[in-house]
């Protein structure tokens, strides 16, 4: 097992037992105070031992625990791992035990994002039918346990702090409070914004004997009509108080309205039928006034002013698309940006294009999906992104990574295999480790880093690389 510090390269020593390639391991908690890293040694594909140690003295490690079958290094500095199938927390040098797993079911473990409380989940979800299984809230540093039963496991919601949780069951919206489960709201079809309705408090459903209405219910027992000729749900944000929906209109036609704030904004017409097979695909980027839909039906792409003179007012973006990808959700401005970043084929063309909303970046950026990121920072806006020219299946990882900037397009890397980190759009890829050239036969490649503008040789007959996943590995913690 090697560390790459700044291109030096320093040996921990043997990991495997077997050859086993660790992918995914929680080496540090996003902490860039704390002198701290996690390693290992005798992964066997299951099982591993941990270790701890510093930036200062990386060799000289401390060993957590043997068996560990998952962990997650915490910003704090401590570690919550299962061993044996018994969950621990280290802290200080100590091994308390939280939790203990009985029988074979699949258990998830949802951390807090103050990494203080543990929503512990058994039983794999079905999406099928309501399953109702005990599930366990727990506050880490305390050691309390709290049992909440018949919790409908394949239909809940969190907040990210988990002061709010939720399960539907029965048409009815329960919140877990005080070891017992209330009754939020009752007699509805499962919530349409269920992703997010225990952070924003807000659901949006039909009731169960009303299913063309829509209905906007609070969690103290509030309701509002919203729509009496409901057809499909878009998209809620309770950020922006932003609302799209589908309905029927006096005409009998079918039009999308938008609302914020309570003010209807606008509503469209001959934007897509009732077919249910068809979901308009949505996003608002960062910092942007406009928010933009694609109808997968006519296959066009349409922006809505949110605000200025032109509020309300609707916009053909593209209508030149067969296929349409995705919109790069990573997008993120500081700065205000009224362009959106997609991905699409165009008629005559087999390969997607790179749109920066009306115009092209790039042609030809491969037939199957790659990354890509505008940043915005106010004093510069370049894109970065990948092709996927030289793939020739989905199972094929072969890319090859690009700036643009100014009009101009910059390859960075070539025949890439992997790269370290999550995508670093803020340094425009300085210091990034790119794993490239990579024999399948072999199953080793070569290790370069992008610095100053150049890519340098690191070391050859690389496996790959260990990357760092704190708050989410495998399907355990997350």
């Amino acid at each position: 097992m090697a560390r790459y510090d700044n291109s030096e390269i320093i040996d921990l020593g043997p990991c495997t037992s077997n050859g086993s390639v660790m992918e995914k391991f929680s080496i540090n908690g996003y902490n860039k105070k704390l002198d701290q890293f996690c390693s290992f040694s005798d992964y066997d594909g299951e099982t591993y031992t941990l270790y701890i140690s510093t930036y200062k003295k990386p060799t000289k490690r401390t060993k957590v625990a043997d068996n560990v079958t998952v962990h997650s290094a915490l910003k704090n500095g401590d570690i919550l791992y299962i061993s044996n199938k018994e969950l621990f927390l280290y802290k200080g040098g100590k091994a308390v035990s939280l939790f203990k797993e009985e029988g074979e079911e699949e258990i998830k473990y949802i951390l807090s994002k103050a990494q203080d409380k543990l929503l512990i989940v058994p039983g794999k979800r079905t999406y099928d039918k309501e399953k109702l299984m005990n599930v366990y809230l727990i506050d880490i540093y305390t050691g309390n346990n709290t049992v909440y039963s018949d919790f409908n496991i394949n239909s809940f919601d969190y907040s990210f702090e988990l002061d709010s949780i939720c399960y539907f069951k029965d048409n009815t919206i329960y919140k877990l409070e005080d070891g017992n489960s209330k009754e939020i709201v009752k007699g509805i079809d499962e919530p349409y914004n269920s992703v997010a309705y225990s952070s924003d408090k807000v659901i949006y459903a039909s009731k169960a004997d009303e299913p063309t209405s829509l209905y906007r219910f609070d969690f103290n027992g509030n309701e509002e009509l919203v729509s009496d000729s409901f057809i499909k749900f878009v998209k809620f944000n309770i950020k922006e108080n932003f609302l799209a929906y589908t309905e029927k209109n006096s005409e009998g036609k079918i039009i999308l309205k938008v609302a914020q704030n309570g003010e209807t904004l606008g509503e469209y017409e001959d934007i897509e039928d009732d077919d249910d097979m068809y979901r308009l695909q949505e996003a608002h980027p960062s910092k942007s006034k406009y928010w933009y839909f694609f109808s997968e039906e006519n296959k066009k792409l349409w922006k809505v002013a949110l605000e200025g003179s032109k509020k309300g007012e609707i916009e053909l973006v593209n209508d030149n698309v067969t296929d349409f990808l995705d919109f790069a959700y990573s997008q993120d401005s500081k700065a205000e940006n009224d362009d959106l970043l997609y991905k699409a084929k165009i008629k005559g063309n087999d390969y997607y294009s790179l749109f920066l909303d009306k115009n092209i970046i790039n042609e030809n950026v491969g037939k199957y999906y790659s990354p890509a990121h505008l940043e915005n920072n106010g004093t510069e806006s370049y894109i970065i992104y990948a092709d996927t020219l030289s793939q020739t299946s989905y199972e094929d990882h072969n890319y090859t990574y690009h700036i643009f900037e100014n009009g101009k397009d910059t390859i960075v890397a070539e025949n890439v295999k992997d790269y370290n980190g999550s995508l670093p759009e803020n340094e425009k890829f300085d210091k990034t480790y790119f794993l490239t050239d990579y024999d399948e036969s072999k199953e080793t490649g070569v290790l370069k880093q992008y610095l100053n503008g150049k890519l340098k040789d690191i070391d050859s007959d690389v496996k790959g690389f260990v990357k760092n996943s704190t708050s989410s590995f495998s399907t355990i913690f997350r």
